[in-house]
């Protein structure tokens, strides 16, 4: 009995020291983005999280539903999958297109926090509460100061490097936590938070059209679901206030130092103007068509392949570039994925995977309508679909930058069930 209570002792302070060690490594996540994507600080998490799933299980206490289960059967089958890579592929290159469906594990391993859960919570929320200063801060710096802009941390990405479409996600929750009032600040820092988003939310227009989809879709469904309390709180003083801000948030937006994107993308009314405009039509020539066009090409020839009953069945596996699979052309080495999580699931694993994905998207987003407006679980229903926007666009989820962000709020909406 005194073996198995210092055991217990042992363990609790394990889960401790892993729950303050997840928050620092999202927090890094969160504020820095693509500069530390090659730390693997998110896989260490993941890796001392699951061992010590294995150390407590007789003790740990989890909810098996449909939708648990489901991303337990990617996480074996991205196993699986590596097993019959190896000596196929180089290693590195096996590991990363695995990933996409071993990040899922943050779930399980949020479930070791359930005895500190409300501490977790909170800390979370903090840190989304400053996320939009944050933001605002890096962004400055990097486009005014070079040194800043060119430091190098991990690998060979610019500490400062962040892609907008993160950016997107991690702005839309913040913002439904402010408006929703689980961040509360005094009304002078308020306007200042408002003010910096909307600022940030015309950066994410000029840099990136999937990201601003991943914002603002969810983002309208909350106002209209939410359209009777929000007209109760319209008075002159809040329009005058909105006014000014957004006002105040253009002029900074610009007069932003900053130079043109690798795209050609560059500040400007005429640049939101062109990104809008492309989203729902096809000009006849400039960069925002090719990369539409060259990125439907490649899904289509993804779709083609997936007919094959071979590889439709089971897919490609993981280890080869997904750029070879299309007959893509493009000098970026490091590009393996089709700017679609969900095509990379139907290209790597086979349509039957691809289907169960698609089946465990419906099982949260037919919830949203259901869910109850004045719920925590109704921003994270809302923020689940930002996410799933922006990973339709873009190589998202299947590294650390948005799978800890991912799986980190999916299996917050579980522990809450379960704890509920």
């Amino acid at each position: 009995m005194e073996k198995y209570s210092t055991y217990q002792i042992w363990i609790n302070g394990l889960r401790k020291g892993l729950l303050y060690y997840y928050l620092f490594v999202y927090a890094l996540y969160l504020y820095l983005n693509k500069g530390i994507a090659y730390s693997f600080l998110a896989e260490s998490v993941l890796v001392v999280g699951l061992l010590l799933i294995l150390l407590s299980l007789k003790q740990l206490q989890l909810i098996w539903n449909k939708p648990i289960l489901i991303i337990s059967i990617f996480f074996l089958a991205s196993l699986l999958a590596i097993l019959f890579a190896v000596g196929k592929y180089p290693l590195t290159a096996i590991l990363q297109d695995a990933s996409m469906f071993l990040y899922p594990g943050f779930v399980l391993v949020l479930f070791l926090f359930q005895d500190d859960w409300d501490f977790f919570i909170k800390k979370l929320i903090t840190l989304y509460a400053w996320y939009p200063l944050v933001a605002f801060c890096s962004y400055q710096l990097s486009a005014n100061w070079l040194d800043f802009r060119e430091f190098v941390l991990f690998g060979n990405i610019p500490l400062a490097l962040v892609k907008y479409g993160d950016m997107a996600i991690h702005l839309l929750i913040t913002s439904l936590l402010l408006a929703a009032g689980y961040i509360r600040f005094r009304l002078p820092v308020l306007i200042i938070n408002a003010l910096l988003i909307f600022y940030l939310v015309l950066l994410i227009a000029t840099y990136t059209r999937g990201g601003l989809l991943a914002y603002l879709f969810p983002f309208l469904i909350f106002v209209y679901a939410k359209r009777r309390a929000l007209v109760a709180v319209i008075n002159r003083k809040t329009i005058v206030v909105a006014f000014v801000c957004i006002v105040a948030a253009v002029f900074l937006y610009l007069n932003s130092n900053d130079e043109p994107n690798f795209q050609g993308r560059a500040i400007g009314f005429d640049q939101l103007s062109k990104n809008l405009t492309s989203v729902f039509t096809v000009q006849e020539e400039g960069a925002l068509t090719d990369n539409k066009l060259w990125r439907l090409a490649w899904w289509y020839k993804l779709f083609s392949d997936a007919l094959d009953p071979v590889r439709g069945l089971v897919g490609v596996g993981v280890g080869p570039s997904l750029t070879l699979l299309g007959d893509v052309g493009t000098d970026d080495e490091l590009l393996r994925s089709p700017h679609s999580f969900h095509l990379s699931i139907l290209a790597r694993f086979g349509i039957p995977f691809f289907l169960l994905w698609i089946f465990w998207i419906w099982l949260h987003l037919s919830k949203i309508r259901s869910a109850k407006k004045e719920s925590f679980a109704f921003l994270i229903l809302l923020s689940i679909l930002g996410f799933i926007v922006n990973a339709s666009f873009d190589v998202y989820l299947e590294g650390p930058m948005g799978a800890i962000a991912f799986w980190t709020w999916v299996g917050v909406l579980y522990v809450n069930d379960f704890k509920s």
